[in-house]
C-alpha cells in the first residue's frame, strides 16, 4: 500500500491539532498558578498545593517563574508553622506552608529563593539523629533545598562558611553540590578547615 506525501501531511497536521487540544484540556482542568500559590499558604490546603505544584513544575517552566514568588513564605521561617499532633515527622512537615515552600523551592530548584533560604542553613527539624541523615540532610530542610538548588546557591552558602553555626552545613552543602564552582569554594576553604573531619571530607569530594 502506497502512502503519499500529501496524506502524511494531513496526518502530521492532525496529531498537531490532537495534541493541542489534549494540552489546552488539561491546562483547564488544574488550577490556575495564582490559586494554587494561595492554596499553598493556608495549612489546611497547603500539602494539596505542593503536590500539584510539584508535579506540573517539573515539566512547565512557566511554574518556575511563577514560584519567584515564594521567598515571602520562607522568609518568615520554621515559627510559623502552626501546632500539631501529627506523629509522623514527614506528614507533620507538610501542613506547614513554610515546609512545603522550602522543599518546593529546592525540588524545582527556584534559584530566587536563595537569599531566603540563607538564614536557616543551621536550622534542623526534630527528628532521630544519624551521621547518614547529617549527610543527607534530611532535617535540615533549607540547607538541603540549597544544595538542590545547586550553582545559583554557591554565594550564599560561601558566605555561610564563615558563620560557626552554620559552618558544617555549608561545607555539606557545597560536597553534594559537587559542580566545579562548588569545588573551587571547598578547595579554598581546605586551605583554612581546622576540623579533621570536615577537611577529610572535602579532599574525598575534590578528589571525585
Amino acid at each position: 500500500m502506497r502512502i503519499s506525501w500529501k496524506m502524511i501531511a494531513t496526518m502530521a497536521v492532525l496529531g498537531c491539532w490532537s495534541c493541542l487540544i489534549v494540552h489546552r484540556i488539561v491546562a483547564q482542568s488544574r488550577p490556575a498558578l495564582s490559586e494554587l500559590v494561595q492554596k499553598l499558604q493556608s495549612e489546611k490546603t497547603t500539602d494539596e498545593a505542593r503536590k500539584q505544584l510539584l508535579q506540573v513544575g517539573k515539566s512547565d517552566p512557566d511554574v518556575r517563574h511563577y514560584l519567584a514568588q515564594l521567598p515571602p513564605m520562607i522568609e518568615i521561617g520554621p515559627k510559623s508553622c502552626p501546632p500539631s499532633d501529627i506523629q509522623d515527622v514527614f506528614e507533620r512537615w507538610h501542613v506547614c506552608p513554610w515546609h512545603n515552600a522550602v522543599e518546593l523551592s529546592g525540588k524545582l530548584r527556584i534559584a530566587e529563593a536563595v537569599t531566603a533560604l540563607a538564614p536557616w542553613i543551621g536550622w534542623r527539624a526534630d527528628g532521630p539523629f544519624s551521621p547518614t541523615l547529617e549527610a543527607r540532610l534530611v532535617f535540615h530542610p533549607a540547607a538541603k533545598a540549597l544544595a538542590e538548588i545547586g550553582d545559583p546557591a554557591i554565594p550564599v552558602v560561601q558566605q555561610a562558611l564563615s558563620n560557626p553555626k552554620d559552618h558544617y552545613r555549608a561545607v555539606r552543602i557545597l560536597c553534594i553540590i559537587h559542580t566545579a564552582k562548588a569545588k573551587a569554594v571547598l578547595r579554598d576553604n581546605l586551605q583554612h578547615e581546622t576540623d579533621p573531619d570536615l577537611q577529610a571530607m572535602i579532599k574525598r569530594v575534590l578528589e571525585k
